[in-house]
Formats: structure tokens, sequence, C-alpha cells
């Protein structure tokens, strides 16, 4: 199951990086908002702290 799981976050970190990569060539011509680019770029700088905080509770529910 945990394979699958990180198959799954890979492919949407993949997802999120075409989509800034595509706005990026476009330029003004992006049908994205400041808005969306500015979530999308939360979304990948934020995905590796959320798999670690996860893996953390998994950790500390196993060991009560």
């Amino acid at each position: 199951m945990t394979i699958y799981m990180q198959s799954l976050r890979n492919k949407a970190r993949r997802n999120v990086a075409l989509k800034l990569s595509q706005h990026r060539a476009l330029g003004t011509l992006s049908k994205l908002s400041v808005f969306e680019v500015a979530a999308l770029m939360d979304k990948l700088r934020n995905s590796g702290k959320l798999e670690e905080d996860q893996d953390c509770v998994f950790l500390s529910l196993a060991m009560n």
C-alpha cells in the first residue's frame, strides 16, 4: 500500500511541475492566475514536508 501511495504522490508532484513549466513557457498567455500559480508552488515545495509529517504520525501511533 505504501508503494502505491508513494507512486500517487510522485505522479501528483510531476503534474504540478508540468503545469508550472507550461505556465513559465507561455508567459503572459497562460490562463493560470497568480493565485493558482502560488497554490501550485506551495504544493510542490511542501510535498516533501507533508510526507515526513505523515511518517512521524504513523511512527508515534505504532510506538503507543
